[in-house]
C-alpha cells in the first residue's frame, strides 16, 4: 500500500537554529499515526511543516515530500490542502476558537469556504457535523459563545471543524491538553472512531506514549528534532528497539499500573546546543564513546526501525 503522506529528510530551522533535523515518516491510508516525545523534541513543527504553518522567519526544505502521490514540497500545494485534504485539531480548543463569534457562526464559514455552499445548506450540514461529533444538543451548541461550553465541547467543535472539508488525513496536536482525564479519553476515542468511518488517516501528536496504546497502528518516537524509533505500536510497546522509547515505554506502563516511573536522566537539548553523534547519548544508560563520535546506523527489527548502536533486544524494558 502507498503512503497517503510521505515526507523524507524534513528539515527546519528557526533564526539560524536547527529545529528539525531530517525527519523521516509517513502515514498510510485507514491508520492512525502517534508522534511520541517530551517537550521540544520536534512533534507539533512537523505537522506545522506539513501544513505550511511555520512561524515568521522559519526556513524548511524536504528532500522529498508526497501526499497522495502527488509533490507536496512547493508552499501552495500544502496551503491548498489545509482544510480541505487536511483537517487540523488544536492543542488549545477554547483559545483556537474565536471569543466574539458563536459556534454556528464559525462552523458554517468554515463549511461554506470549504464547500462553497450557501447559508442554509452550511447550517444544516454545521448541526449535522456537531451530531457526528457526539453532541446531543447540536442546536444549543451551534448558537453558543465558546466560553459558554465546557473545554471538553469546545474540543468537539474544533473536531467539527477539522471534519468540514471532509479530509483525507486529520491531523491532532496534543487534542487532550488540559482537559480532564475522563474527557481526554472521551475524545481520543471519538478522533478513532471518526477517523475510522471516514476511512481516513491520522496523525496524533502527544507527549505519552501511554495516550497511544489504544488508538494508534504505528508510533513515531521523536528526540531532538528526529524520529528516532518508528514501528507498529503492538511492537513498540512489546519491546522497542531505541533506548529513549524503551525507556518511554516503561514509564507509561509504570503510571498504567500505579507504580512509580523512573524519570530519564538529563534533559531535553535545546535547539543550538552541541549535540553528540546520538543526541541521545548523554541521557542513554546504553550509550558508550561511540555513540558520541559515530552518527548511529539504521537497524530494523519486528518492523520497527531506529537509529542506534546499540538497539534493545533483549526482553528487558528500561535500564
Amino acid at each position: 500500500m502507498s503512503a497517503l503522506l510521505e515526507v523524507r529528510g524534513l528539515e527546519v530551522g528557526i533564526q539560524g537554529l536547527p529545529i528539525l533535523r531530517g525527519v523521516d515518516m509517513e502515514v498510510y491510508p485507514g491508520e492512525i499515526l502517534g508522534v511520541v516525545g517530551e517537550t521540544g523534541a520536534g512533534k507539533s513543527m512537523t505537522a506545522r511543516s506539513v501544513l505550511d504553518l511555520l512561524p515568521a522567519g522559519a526556513s524548511v526544505s524536504f528532500r522529498s515530500c508526497t501526499f497522495d502521490g502527488q509533490d507536496f514540497v512547493p508552499p501552495k500545494a500544502r496551503q491548498a490542502a489545509r482544510g480541505k485534504r487536511i483537517g487540523f485539531v488544536p492543542q488549545r480548543p477554547r483559545g483556537s476558537l474565536n471569543p466574539v463569534f458563536r459556534v454556528g457562526k464559525q462552523l458554517s464559514d468554515t463549511l461554506r469556504r470549504l464547500r462553497d455552499t450557501g447559508r442554509r445548506e452550511a447550517k444544516r450540514a454545521a448541526l449535522e457535523l456537531l451530531r457526528s461529533v457526539r453532541i446531543t444538543d447540536p442546536e444549543r451548541v451551534y448558537k453558543s459563545f465558546p466560553h459558554e461550553l465546557s473545554g471538553g465541547m469546545c474540543q468537539r467543535v474544533c473536531i467539527a471543524i477539522a471534519l468540514a472539508g471532509e479530509p483525507d488525513l486529520i491531523i491532532a496536536d496534543e487534542p487532550t491538553t488540559g482537559l480532564d482525564v475522563t474527557i481526554q479519553a472521551e475524545i481520543l476515542r471519538l478522533l478513532g472512531e471518526l477517523i475510522a468511518e471516514r476511512n481516513a488517516a491520522g496523525m496524533l501528536i502527544t507527549h505519552d506514549l501511554g495516550v497511544v496504546a489504544d488508538v494508534c497502528d504505528r508510533v513515531a518516537v521523536m528526540y531532538a528534532g528526529r524520529v528516532v524509533n518508528l514501528g507498529p505500536t503492538t511492537e513498540i510497546y512489546r519491546e522497542a528497539l531505541h533506548p529513549y522509547a524503551n525507556q518511554l515505554v516503561s514509564i507509561a506502563t509504570s503510571l498504567d499500573s500505579g507504580g512509580a516511573p523512573q524519570e530519564i536522566p538529563g534533559r531535553v537539548p535545546n535547539p543550538g546546543d552541541d549535540l553528540a553523534a546520538c543526541a541521545f547519548a548523554p541521557r542513554c544508560f546504553r550509550a558508550d564513546s561511540s555513540c558520541f563520535e559515530t552518527e548511529p546506523p539504521l537497524t530494523e527489527n519486528q518492523g520497527q526501525s531506529a537509529f542506534c548502536h546499540h538497539p534493545i533486544t533483549s526482553a528487558k524494558v528500561g535500564p
